[in-house]
């Protein structure tokens, strides 16, 4: 994917709201919410530029989940879903990944360079209720509000959104790679289809990836490849900066295009 998504946990404060010291209320409803600060940092590494991200304007918004009920309906005792620590992270990970403002950047676990929010989270809502009840605290409510700083970065290649357009099944057998000289469908190194420039040399994919983030144009005839590829947030058919898909643009109520705007944030 020609998009890079790294994201940190920066920090993280942790109330209980509403309670007097650590001890849970005699009455609902249990909820655990988020309050959350989102830094979105945008940059690319552009054709022939060495593989170094060049920074572009950063995006800041705060959002909050609404409060999360837990088993209060169903008149069962909160409490004992908060002793389950691995319950307490799934439920604390819905109620994060539910926030509709989040709904552009790529959540996936593998993105995560930090602690996770729902394991931070977790952590200290199983402690909390667990020191509870080995004081004899049992059951009662809880309303747990978590604040976490977010730095999210999308880091685009341009090199490589170039090289993935530009795959070209119908090479003979007898083509050769213009930098390796290896042949293009036998190689040992390569197996995946070859990619054909707009001038009509071809590569292996590799070859003339690792070629364009040294130059920025074709290696046979030198014909200029410079803006052939740009960002999402760049090309014009993609307002959000999160959003990596084209086929799902963010709507003017996205919070990420209204702080591109620069409009104040509720």
């Amino acid at each position: 994917m020609a998009t890079e998504t790294i994201i940190r946990l920066r920090s993280s404060i942790k109330a209980l709201e509403g309670h007097h010291g650590t001890a849970p209320l005699e009455e609902g409803p249990s909820y655990v919410r988020f309050v959350c600060d989102v830094l979105v940092r945008c940059s690319s590494r552009r054709l022939g530029g060495e593989g170094q991200p060049v920074r572009r304007d950063d995006i800041k918004f705060t959002m909050e989940t609404e409060r999360k009920h837990v088993l209060d309906d169903d008149g069962g005792d909160p409490a004992s879903v908060f002793l389950d620590y691995e319950e307490t992270r799934r439920m604390a990970w819905a109620v994060f990944t539910g926030m509709r403002e989040l709904r552009c950047i790529d959540l996936s676990r593998s993105n995560w360079v930090t602690l996770m929010p729902d394991d931070d989270a977790a952590a200290w809502i199983h402690r909390t209720v667990k020191r509870n009840h080995d004081e004899g605290l049992a059951g009662g409510h809880y309303r747990f509000r978590v604040r976490i700083k977010l730095k999210v970065e999308l880091v685009f290649s341009e090199p490589e959104a170039l090289v993935g357009k530009l795959v070209w099944a119908e090479t003979r057998s007898g083509d050769t790679c213009g930098i390796c000289l290896d042949g293009l469908m036998t190689s040992k190194r390569c197996k995946t289809p070859p990619a054909n420039l707009p001038c009509g040399h071809a590569f292996h994919p590799p070859c003339i990836t690792k070629w364009l983030f040294k130059g920025t144009t074709c290696p046979i005839c030198r014909d200029d490849l410079t803006g052939l590829a740009a960002a999402p947030w760049e090309s014009g058919w993609m307002s959000c900066p999160g959003c990596i898909k084209a086929s799902t643009p963010c709507d003017e109520d996205c919070p990420s295009v209204k702080g591109m705007l620069g409009l104040s944030l509720s």
